[in-house]
């Protein structure tokens, strides 16, 4: 679902005729939050202290990049006109989102700019593990880091408001997300469990989104404002994820463990890396000015991303996540019961369920679901 509501804020630029559905969607990037908090969390969630660097570093290298390097080399045949061709090296590199320059951060596959963030969330994940499992306060911390955060990217946009565009991809920032994520996991390891039901917590996530729709309206909206609006989505991303997660964990009933929830969520990730260059393909008839028109060409591109997404995750995905990690299952989605435990230095996490290959169904981060 949070793969579809960027698909969906993508989908409304090339159909600007669906005028409702474009004002509900203006904030849809916000799905690339809850994909950056699910990746904090699953990490965590599943790491085990007897996983070594390079063996969790290879797993990611294979989460991710295969699909990347496809989708660069699909923009250049798509966008062959638009390319920035001096940013190809960061793009192989998935270094983009460190520049200051959008044309360079949104170049060649313009979504992947998330996954040049989740590489730096990768990169000091196996350090960070540790830190955050020997924090006993978890949940407080993550609120702490939260308002942190909010504090010093009021300080830079008033310092400068170009600063404010910055920040909303550069991967140092968006590590609040992902760490908000590790942190609630770590609660839960601890045993803590939250007592919202899932459908309170969805209403939660529902009324937060609609909530910055308005709020833009009454203050003033900046495009500057995009990256305080992502951490305002943090605390009901966070109450979802722990709260499906228990439900997950005690073996309850809910409609995301059913099959075809699993599947597009396996597919998600593709559906987040396809979808750019679908919709320019599809851009002649989403661009109608004739509504009916219009809406029948985002059902048919919506429908063709999926089929591509299913194809590409059952072709090369799958096949080429399971050879690049070695062997064994591409990942863990089974979650089992753990008993609550006390860490303390040095970090003991006996309950995590599975190596750091492991991770949910579909984004466990590959935006997400930065991928896991």
């Amino acid at each position: 679902m949070a793969a579809a509501l960027v698909l969906v804020h993508h989908l409304v630029i090339y159909a600007p005729t669906l005028t409702v559905v474009s004002q509900l969607a203006s904030i849809g990037y916000v799905g690339v939050t809850f994909f950056f908090v699910l990746s904090g969390f699953v990490l965590t969630w599943a790491w085990s202290p007897e996983t070594k660097a390079r063996t969790f570093y290879r797993r990611r290298f294979a989460r991710v990049y295969p699909v990347h390097l496809l989708f660069v080399a699909v923009s250049t045949g798509v966008f062959a006109e638009q390319l920035n061709w001096g940013a190809l090296p960061a793009n192989l590199m998935l270094l983009q989102a460190w520049s200051p320059d959008d044309s360079v951060v949104r170049s060649f596959s313009a979504v992947s700019w998330s996954l040049s963030c989740e590489l730096f969330f990768y990169a000091t994940f196996p350090l960070l593990v540790r830190g955050v499992l020997r924090v006993r306060r978890s949940l407080l911390a993550g609120a702490a880091v939260l308002v942190l955060g909010m504090a010093i990217g009021l300080l830079l946009e008033i310092r400068d408001p170009a600063l404010g565009l910055l920040i909303f991809h550069l991967p140092v920032f968006r590590m609040i997300e992902f760490v908000c994520g590790s942190l609630a996991a770590a609660a839960m390891i601890r045993g803590w469990s939250p007592r919202t039901r899932v459908p309170w917590a969805a209403a939660f996530v529902a009324t937060s989104y609609l909530s910055l729709l308005i709020l833009p309206v009454v203050i003033g909206y900046r495009l500057e404002d995009r990256w305080a609006i992502t951490l305002a989505m943090v605390p009901s991303c966070v109450l979802l994820i722990t709260s499906s997660a228990r439900v997950d964990n005690e073996g309850g009933r809910s409609i995301l463990r059913h099959h075809l929830p699993v599947r597009l969520g396996q597919w998600s990730f593709c559906v987040y890396m396809a979808h750019p260059a679908i919709l320019a393909l599809g851009a002649p008839w989403l661009g109608s000015r004739d509504l009916v028109l219009a809406g029948l060409a985002c059902i048919a591109v919506v429908v063709a991303v999926v089929l591509v997404a299913w194809l590409l995750y059952a072709n090369l995905e799958r096949p080429v996540e399971r050879v690049l990690r070695g062997g064994g299952p591409a990942r863990a989605s089974t979650l089992r019961a753990f008993a609550p435990v006390e860490l303390g230095p040095p970090p003991v996490v006996g309950t995590a369920h599975h190596s750091v290959g492991g991770g949910a169904p579909g984004f466990a981060g590959g935006l997400g679901s930065a991928p896991g």
